[in-house]
């Protein structure tokens, strides 16, 4: 009996070891699509750059008669190119909660999938739409900026879509996990773009930086389709264990929350969450986020070639400060996990600690970096600085499923909104105060990126909270939801779920029912 046991236990456990697990691929490509979305959003970012200073890029080739479609072809100013900037947030913005809803209706995955090939494929026409059509009335101004905008739509979608994909496939007990791995796609972006664009444009003229990133999108869109299913119920070499563990775990959820009752838009307290200041102090500290990580996503080039960087080194050196950030943002959940089960700390002070004091450190160095004229000191500053931001991944970026888990989906697209603003305030605020593209003017725009952070910081350490909300639930017992959704892992290997105690835990259920029925004949 025993060697009858151990053979199957190896059986399982090779069958175990070959087999990824579905949810794994998932977040994979999930994530990488949200880093190639970020990536096509620095590509016009280093265009900026050297639309404003062609003649100081020492990578660029500014001689008429060998490249006739140059940059130094276009008269837009730094304020014309910040509206082009904000037009592609404007479209995010007004797309978001619709896409919330589409969402819920027709299939998370597709929602994902189908705007981002748009985008894709509108990547490749810029270049065209930038120097091809004729300047005559700026027809060349307009038309990008529809594309831009147009692109803002698409890319709006993908957020709340990427919402159902972890609520479809995750575990609860994942979903902290599995979210933060999707989720770093994001903040990783901009190290591969600034990076990737900048040995692209050197070599291959800067134009083709949109062929490549599109290039790249539309080969992550074959893998989707081929390898993505809506649910797990429909993907057919799914392995049973894994298809029972998913959706039995988001059962139970569904179960204790009364799915009927949550997805209901007429019993959401709209007025309670509208007026609640531990919401709040979330809209602000995603506003802050929304204004730096867009002031930089648009206009990092273009400060550092202030600096007298070249597009190489603009690439190469511009990427540092998000590597900075994508580390310390994996780091950050351990550092709250230690705070919370080691030394006790309560929810509410671990959130205020990692979102205030990331915040804080990066509203110094902006504020120092603002004033100093050495370029190497001024990178290390702004990689200090934006890496230090990284912290609030365990702090407000978790917040939401804090105070109301049933209604974090709602809270998080009223926040999104809150912060994209910043996505369109900021770009045009740098574009008015930086038209000498000079390092004063820049020390205005950090300067003010600094008090913004600081202001924002302050209202979430007074205001926000940590606990759950009366009006998220009717019965203390759905407290325990939250609760074990806070239990982060203490390793990385972790993220797999042991499938075989549970299939065994169910399989126990299965003989207890059985030998009381033999029992009752």
């Amino acid at each position: 009996m025993i060697n009858k046991e151990m053979i199957c236990k190896n059986e399982f456990n090779s069958i175990k070891s070959n087999y990824i697990p579905k949810r794994l691929i998932l977040a994979i490509l999930t994530s990488f699509g949200l880093l190639i979305l970020t990536v096509i959003q620095t590509n016009f970012a280093i265009t900026n750059s050297l639309i404003l200073n062609p003649h100081h890029s020492k990578d660029v080739i500014i001689d008429d008669h060998q490249l006739p479609y140059t940059t130094s072809k276009l008269n837009w100013t730094s304020v014309e190119l910040g509206y082009l900037n904000s037009i592609f947030y404007l479209g995010y913005l007004v797309i978001h909660i619709p896409a919330g809803f589409l969402v819920h209706k027709l299939s998370a995955t597709k929602i994902f999938l189908y705007p981002l090939i748009i985008l894709f494929i509108l990547n490749m026409l810029m270049p065209l739409s930038i120097t091809r059509i004729p300047s005559t009335y700026k027809l060349n101004y307009y038309i990008t900026g529809f594309v831009r905008l147009i692109q803002g739509l698409c890319a709006g979608c993908a957020f709340p879509s990427s919402h159902g994909i972890i609520a479809n496939w995750c575990p609860p007990g994942e979903r902290g996990r599995m979210g933060g791995f999707i989720y770093a796609g994001l903040y990783a972006g901009p190290v591969v773009g600034f990076f990737l664009g900048g040995f692209t444009a050197k070599y291959a003229g800067h134009y083709s930086i949109y062929y490549v990133s599109a290039i790249l999108g539309l080969i992550w869109s074959l893998l989707f389709i081929y390898l993505i299913y809506e649910k797990p119920s429909e993907h057919p070499t799914i392995s049973k264990e894994e298809l029972i563990y998913i959706e039995k775990s988001i059962y139970d959820v569904k179960y204790i929350y009364d799915e009927k009752e949550t997805d209901s838009i007429s019993k959401v307290p709209w007025k309670i969450i509208l007026i609640s200041l531990p919401v709040w102090s979330i809209c602000l500290a995603h506003f802050a986020r929304g204004w730096t990580f867009y002031l930089l996503l648009t206009n990092q080039p273009a400060f550092l070639n202030a600096f007298g960087f070249s597009v190489t080194e603009n690439g190469t050196l511009g990427s540092l400060p998000h590597i900075m950030k994508v580390l310390v943002a994996l780091l950050s959940g351990f550092i709250a996990d230690y705070m919370r089960l080691i030394l006790l700390w309560s929810t509410t002070n671990v959130r205020k600690i990692m979102t205030c004091t990331g915040y804080i450190i990066e509203g110094s160095c902006l504020l120092i970096m603002s004033y100093v004229k050495n370029s190497y000191l001024g990178i290390a500053l702004l990689t200090i600085g934006v890496g230090s931001s990284g912290l609030m991944v365990s702090g407000w970026h978790l917040n939401h499923q804090d105070l109301a888990p049933r209604y974090a989906s709602v809270i998080a697209g009223f926040t999104a909104v809150i912060g994209t603003s910043a996505g369109i305030i900021s770009p045009i605020v740098a574009g008015l105060l930086t038209k000498q593209q000079d390092l004063i003017g820049w020390r205005h725009v950090f300067t003010i990126a600094s008090f913004v952070l600081y202001i924002c910081s302050l209202f979430y350490m007074i205001f926000a909270s940590g606990e759950l909300q009366s009006w998220a639930t009717q019965y203390p017992y759905k407290q325990k939801i939250r609760l074990n959704s806070e239990k982060l892992p203490v390793l990385i290997s972790s993220f797999q779920h042991d499938l075989q105690e549970n299939i065994s835990s169910i399989k126990q259920e299965k003989n207890l029912k059985q030998s009381s029925v033999n029992r009752d004949h």
